[in-house]
């Protein structure tokens, strides 16, 4: 894995573009305050992560803040970009799609939603229509059976988005082989993964259990040429009162994995600690204070949604 600096830098706020993806409506006057509050949001994150680190005796630029933005229009997002942000995570392929071609292509990607093939095959009809009238227009039409065959509806993200700079869901061997065989088709160079661990026990919860984490991390560093075995991420328990568990025991994980495969332990991110992932209602002295503990146990990767964004914002039907 390369070793690059994660730096976190606010720039200049300037005036959003207009939505274009489909959600819950808002007056003009809504979507400029919320626009203004997410961006004074961001600064404020920004601001707490630097004093933690400070704290911590870490360097602020070693730890990759992710604006989750799931469910938010395009014109908030942009307005994030503009205040200088470039890393934001989406946890549904078909929002994700939709959204990338909107906004500029150096914004970084970060997928972390579950993949599962049973919830992009309505993308990957429309991904094939594309595809097909490339191979149809260049080699004929045998060209077009082949690729129906080859891509794969788990790597819809991987091809609909070629800023994604990182998957950090990936959780079974299949996933892994899915995403290896489809970056090789489509000729990019090697995809960032983080291999998805829970710690926490829930059977509603995807990610190896610790105990896998080892094998299925050489499996992704050994066996799938085109993915680039990145670290380890992990989802804390919904009430919060046992997270401090959950991330320690991801720790551990990057230790025995690290032995593993012979790399150090600083070469290993851990993608851990978020705020409003779960839309629970918890004061913001408490989320302090779980940040806090996340970054000092060497989280190098927080995911930080509703803080930045505000409330998750569903449409009527639910996306997938």
């Amino acid at each position: 894995m390369k070793n690059e600096t994660m730096n976190n830098q606010v720039a200049p706020t300037t005036e959003g573009e207009k939505d274009k993806v489909t959600g819950t409506e808002q007056s003009p006057m809504a979507a400029s305050a919320m626009e203004g509050v997410a961006a004074t949001a961001l600064r404020s994150v920004l601001q707490r992560v630097k004093q933690v680190a400070d704290r911590s005796g870490r360097c602020s630029d070693q730890i990759r803040v992710v604006a989750v933005s799931k469910t938010k229009p395009v014109s908030v997002i942009r307005q994030v970009y503009d205040a200088g942000h470039r890393r934001f995570g989406e946890n549904y392929v078909q929002e994700l799609i939709e959204k990338a071609p909107q906004l500029p292509e150096d914004i970084e990607w970060h997928f972390i939603g579950n993949l599962q093939s049973n919830k992009v095959k309505p993308l990957l009809m429309a991904l094939l229509v594309e595809v097909i009238l490339i191979q149809v227009e260049g080699s004929g039409i045998n060209s077009v059976n082949v690729c129906m065959e080859r891509v794969q509806p788990s790597a819809l993200a991987v091809a609909g988005v070629p800023n994604l700079v990182i998957v950090e869901t990936v959780d079974d061997e299949k996933i892994a082989n899915r995403l290896d065989r489809v970056v090789s088709d489509i000729g990019r160079k090697p995809l960032k993964v983080l291999v998805q661990v829970n710690t926490s026990g829930e059977e509603t919860k995807s990610g190896v259990e610790p105990t896998g984490c080892v094998e299925l991390a050489k499996h992704v560093s050994l066996s799938c040429p085109n993915l680039e075995f990145c670290g380890l991420m992990t989802i804390g328990m919904p009430d919060y009162t046992s997270t401090p568990e959950n991330f320690k025991n991801l720790a551990n994980c990057r230790t025995e994995v690290c032995n593993a495969l012979g790399i150090p332990e600083e070469k290993c991110e851990l993608s851990m600690g978020m705020s409003g992932d779960f839309e629970l209602a918890v004061t913001p002295t408490f989320v302090d204070g779980m940040e806090i503990m996340d970054i000092e146990m060497g989280s190098t990767n927080v995911r930080i949604g509703s803080t930045i964004f505000g409330a998750r914002e569903y449409p009527k039907k639910q996306l997938n």
